[in-house]
């Protein structure tokens, strides 16, 4: 077990993984900022 957090710590790919990760949930919350200040509910934009 230890050796595999090792292993992650040192790897440079997965960083990449978790910054595409946290750039896509700040894009969705400025998006659900941005149409709750236009008036919309979530709701009235996705169909069903």
């Amino acid at each position: 077990m230890l050796r595999l957090l090792r292993k992650l710590i040192h790897d440079e790919n997965g960083i990449s993984v978790v910054e595409y990760a946290l750039i896509a949930s700040i894009v969705t919350v400025a998006m659900t900022f941005a149409v709750s200040a236009a008036g919309y509910n979530i709701t009235d934009i996705l169909p069903g």
